[in-house]
């Protein structure tokens, strides 16, 4: 179940749209769907394209091994999926 930005944790909102706005940039960049982003290589979905929006959107704060596919599905580290955030 993803957790959504929870109001009362200081700078998590602003963290989450950093994240979500990075994971865009990279699966524009590479000119992949938000459903692809969410399947893997074989098109097994593991995240629903409402659930990469939210996630893109800050909507939501996605769990570290949701962050670790992503950061997969893009072709980055997780590390410099997050650096500098």
């Amino acid at each position: 179940m993803p957790a959504r930005v929870h109001p009362d944790v200081p700078g998590e909102a602003a963290l989450a749209k950093r994240v979500g706005a990075r994971i865009r940039a990279l699966r524009t960049k590479r000119g992949m769907t938000m459903a692809e982003l969410g399947a893997d290589a074989r098109g097994r979905v593991y995240f629903e394209k409402q659930y990469v929006w939210k996630m893109e959107t800050g909507r939501v704060t996605p769990s570290l091994a949701a962050l670790s596919h992503i950061a997969r599905r893009l072709g980055v580290s997780l590390a410099s999926l997050l650096r500098g955030l």
